[in-house]
């Protein structure tokens, strides 16, 4: 059963806790074994889970799973 747990609209959905998915224009800005950090529009999203698995990754839109969440920080970049 999928639950939506939060819906930025029309940014990023977060689902179960096992899915994200993140629209618009994306910046991967580091990568490494248990976190990511992205530049979305004006905010830097870093997601901690045990493990990722890019499922979908074009122009604009980024759709991962993740393996036990631990943390997804989202902050507002200022000029």
């Amino acid at each position: 059963m999928s639950k939506r747990l939060l819906q930025v609209m029309p940014l990023i959905e977060i689902e179960n806790f096992q899915q994200i998915r993140i629209r618009g224009d994306l910046m991967l800005e580091t990568i490494a074994d248990h976190h990511m950090i992205f530049l979305h529009e004006d905010f830097r999203i870093k997601i901690e889970a045990d493990s990722f698995h890019v499922k979908l990754l074009r122009d604009e839109l980024l759709a991962l799973e993740m393996k036990n969440l631990k943390k997804i920080e989202l902050t507002r970049i200022e000029d």
